[in-house]
């Protein structure tokens, strides 16, 4: 049996406990206090109903390198119950519990304990060594995107672990959209959200690294198999894992501002990620940064279809000269907010019903229409011929006019858990 030494409790952010675990060897575990975000995850979770998940002082979190292959990511993150009076009296008991778990086991549930990792003190500025990373080619597989100079995917090599599957994004010198977007994946920490594991620069680029989360779901479409069944199975378990990272997001007073199919990874276990927070905004006074993200002129930019009414602009007459979205950032509480996202996720669904997901409302070719449809005559997408209704009348709620009077992510959550089992 293993003899531990009393473990030492570390207070680090969980996606730093991640990143550091990431290219260690299975069994490597970190003994840490409990964080604002872990409080979130255990509010949204479903049919959690304990005690415990309502004060962080009544447990701590053990993160565990687990085998990919068998778990199907790599660190699993377990709660400790302990009495926070006593927790320091001797800390090895506190691992108890998991160990007597892991001895009965008889299956692979549990990962053998093997070494603590002791971390310093928190790099704030999530440096990586990039030779470590290998197979790189931006010019392989990904075009650049509107402010960034191009995806890669990568291996990081590792000699305590399996090569590590990788996105590696570039931006150009002094990006704000580089230092908005990492100072935002650094708050985040949730199994359906894209998990940033730090950055690294050379002398014309900086670079964030990014977990390989799969491919985008606008690739998946349209959907080749012909049952109807299967499809919307398919979808509302996609729709069910979305809402919860979404729930997740809405805790963290952070909205997307665009949630496409293009936006959201898969892999081939089938789990989503929603990725892509160029856009996104944390909408709490004095850590907005929106005021910095706008082009010189002070403009950004939005995809009309997949907008809600109350984020779209005016409609122009035929024939006027065509002009961006303009909005101050005091428009941008008033309009944008997770009611907004919740407009853009009915029609990210309806992507997966489309033979052309990059073209919803399809009857509509010119996407500077959109604002006259969605906005001044109040239209909604129309029923695709293989949505069934019990789908589309939970996307109408998504579509309703006022954003007040919109179906929250909470409530489409079990909707489409209600849905999923429909289907099976």
């Amino acid at each position: 049996m293993l003899f531990f030494m009393s473990p030492y409790i570390q207070k680090i952010s969980a996606p730093d406990a991640i990143r550091s675990l990431l290219p260690r060897p299975c069994g490597t575990y970190i003994l840490r206090y409990t964080t604002a975000n872990d409080d979130v995850i255990s509010l949204i979770k479903i049919n959690d109903n304990s005690n415990e998940a309502s004060s962080r002082d009544n447990y701590i979190i053990l993160s565990i390198r687990v085998d990919e292959t068998i778990y199907k990511y790599y660190i699993q993150h377990y709660r400790l119950p302990c009495i926070v009076e006593k927790m320091h009296e001797n800390t090895s008991q506190l691992l108890d519990i998991y160990n007597q778990q892991q001895k009965n086991s008889k299956t692979s549930a549990f990962t053998p304990l093997q070494h603590e990792l002791i971390l310093p003190p928190e790099d704030e500025d999530w440096f990586l060594d990039k030779r470590h990373f290998l197979d790189i080619d931006f010019n392989r597989i990904r075009k650049r995107g509107a402010h960034n100079q191009g995806i890669s995917t990568a291996i990081w090599k590792s000699d305590k672990q399996n090569d590590i599957k990788i996105f590696i994004k570039r931006f150009t010198k002094d990006n704000l959209y580089f230092r908005h977007e990492l100072s935002l994946l650094k708050d985040l920490c949730h199994f359906s959200i894209v998990t940033l594991y730090g950055q690294y620069s050379d002398n014309k680029f900086s670079y964030l690294v990014f977990e390989n989360s799969g491919e985008s779901l606008e690739s998946y479409c349209p959907l080749k198999t012909r049952l109807m069944k299967t499809k919307m199975r398919f979808i509302s378990n996609v729709g069910f894992q979305i809402s919860y990272a979404m729930m997740y997001l809405e805790k963290k007073n952070i909205v997307h501002r665009d949630l496409t199919a293009s936006n959201v990874l898969i892999n081939s276990f089938g789990f989503i990620r929603v990725a892509d927070f160029g856009h996104a905004i944390k909408k709490e006074e004095g850590t907005n940064p929106l005021g910095r993200l706008q082009t010189t002129n002070g403009v950004n930019r939005f995809q009309f279809r997949f907008l809600a009414p109350e984020c779209l602009p005016d409609s122009k007459r035929k024939g006027a000269t065509e002009k961006p979205i303009v909005f101050s950032q005091a428009d941008i509480y008033a309009r944008f907010s997770s009611k907004s996202d919740v407009w853009s996720y009915g029609i990210l669904l309806i992507q997966l019903m489309l033979d052309d997901p990059s073209m919803p409302y399809p009857s509509i070719s010119d996407a500077n229409d959109l604002p006259q449809y969605v906005k001044e005559e109040g239209k909604i997408h129309p029923q695709p011929s293989e949505c069934p209704m019990d789908m589309y009348l939970i996307l109408k709620q998504c579509w309703a006019y006022e954003a007040k009077n919109r179906i929250s992510f909470s409530e489409i959550r079990d909707r489409m858990n209600a849905l999923n089992t429909i289907f099976n």
